[in-house]
């Protein structure tokens, strides 16, 4: 590792000049790390209201913390079928993948998964508003801001109801 005196003469700088540099660079580490600290803090909240939602609705709130099975979990909760839509976006993205040498093939798969995400999102956000006898007003800031609405979901008073019935 080069020294301080030898990165100041091999980039032309005057030490002022290095001194400005490291001490802008700070800034943004600094940042940087508050940053980071920010997103870990929001990331343990989440965590946190998606394990009382998990209680509230009768599972055990481990469960939150493993990935996609938290999902698996959490459609169970809400009655949406799982499986049938991971196999679903699993096959368009395959198709995708597979007709990449197909670019229109390809750009009707990434239309398809992006339309059936969209679908997958707003029955997620109308079946958890129903399951915690919430309104579509309450479902629509589940669509917009899930992370907010399932922290209100969470820690709020919100009861769980049931599997919502088919319409």
């Amino acid at each position: 590792m080069e020294s301080y005196s030898t990165l100041i003469s091999s980039y032309g700088m005057s030490s002022a000049e290095a001194s400005a540099a490291m001490g802008i660079l700070g800034v943004f580490a600094g940042m940087a790390v508050t940053i980071m600290i920010i997103a870990l803090v929001i990331w343990i909240l989440l965590v946190i209201a998606q394990w009382k939602i998990f209680t509230k609705a009768g599972e055990k709130g481990w469960k939150a913390l493993i990935p996609i099975y938290n999902l698996y979990i959490y459609c169970k909760i809400i009655g949406i079928s799982f499986w049938k839509w991971f196999v679903a976006l699993l096959v368009l993205s395959l198709v995708g993948s597979l007709a990449a040498k197909v670019v229109w093939l390809s750009i009707i798969a990434s239309i398809a998964s992006f339309v059936v995400s969209i679908i997958l999102a707003v029955l997620m956000a109308r079946n958890a508003a129903k399951a915690f006898g919430k309104g579509t007003g309450f479902a629509v800031g589940l669509f917009f801001l899930p992370n907010i609405f399932q922290l209100i979901l969470g820690f709020g008073s919100a009861e769980y109801k049931g599997v919502p019935s088919k319409d």
